[in-house]
């Protein structure tokens, strides 16, 4: 381990099941979701007002769009759209609503400008995910299948290699994109498996070099990971165990913002962690890369 940094208290949220920040640059806001306590959550860091909207089902993502103030939402059995300055909640197309025990998890922006999503089961994961592409026409390819709870996504720069999490392996997995005549993911290769059975690999981003960023439910961190040799090369400690995903912010790229749980601890670990639930802040000796919008 290179480097240790500890992060910083940006807002006290109490997320239940806080997940997938993203940040605009063009509104200097954070958008983020908390999927059980079920709304949609911004931060503008210029007035430093939490905005937040109730949602009638689990809300598993929140991506940004082209549109100004318009962002993508996944639910419990559907894709939406949200216009943040009315609160204005829009169909835009069901999403595996015949498994009414699915919802959406963890979406992501590829480097085309679709969207990556996949589903879990919401009581027991007995692997009944999936994983998905969804073109701004609306066109759905299926990717994988027999998913536990399907999390972090992310691709190399150069746009060959996709990475991903399915929590339940304890593991990153890299896949290579053949796109050639459908888009398929071929040479899956396991880069990284934690050997720590009390920390699950959750959201992930990946910086200008290559290396993941990837948050550990119930490690108390995120760790900064080489995708060429696995090792970590450096860590960020903070003060609760259920960190949930992180994300480039800033102007220069080198922020982290780190969305956090609630949910899972009992009431004396609530006490003995209070800040669980909040919104964390860390800089580091890295660069990132811009949040991708969805190409609607």
């Amino acid at each position: 381990m290179e480097k240790v940094y500890r992060a910083e208290l940006l807002l006290e949220s109490s997320c239940r099941l806080g997940e997938g920040p993203v940040w605009c640059s063009s509104t200097n806001a954070i958008y983020w979701v908390d999927i059980e306590g079920r709304t949609i959550n911004w931060y503008c860091l210029d007035t430093q007002i939490h905005h937040f909207n109730a949602i009638s089902t689990r809300v598993g993502m929140v991506a940004l769009t082209n549109t100004p103030y318009k962002l993508l939402l996944g639910l419990q059995g559907s894709l939406c759209w949200y216009d943040v300055k009315t609160s204005y909640l829009e169909l835009w197309r069901p999403m595996e609503a015949h498994l009414t025990y699915n919802r959406c998890n963890d979406g992501q922006i590829d480097l085309k400008g679709r969207l990556w999503v996949g589903t879990m089961q919401i009581e027991n994961q007995r692997n009944e995910g999936n994983l998905y592409c969804i073109s701004a026409t609306g066109e759905q390819i299926h990717l994988m299948s027999k998913l536990g709870i399907s999390n972090g996504m992310a691709w190399s720069q150069d746009g060959q290699y996709f990475f991903f999490i399915d929590s339940l392996k304890r593991n990153i997995r890299r896949f290579e994109i053949d796109e050639q005549n459908a888009l398929v993911l071929t040479k899956e290769k396991v880069i990284y498996q934690s050997r720590n059975r009390d920390e699950l690999p959750d959201g992930m981003c990946i910086d200008a070099n290559g290396n993941l960023w990837v948050a550990f439910w119930g490690g108390f961190r995120v760790a900064c990971i080489d995708t060429r040799t696995g090792d970590e090369l450096a860590e960020i400690r903070l003060p609760v165990p259920n960190v949930t995903s992180c994300n480039w912010i800033g102007p220069n790229f080198n922020e982290l913002i780190i969305t956090t749980a609630r949910e899972g601890l009992d009431e004396h670990e609530l006490l003995t962690y209070p800040m669980s639930g909040h919104i964390f802040r860390c800089k580091v000796d890295a660069q990132g890369i811009e949040t991708r919008r969805f190409a609607n």
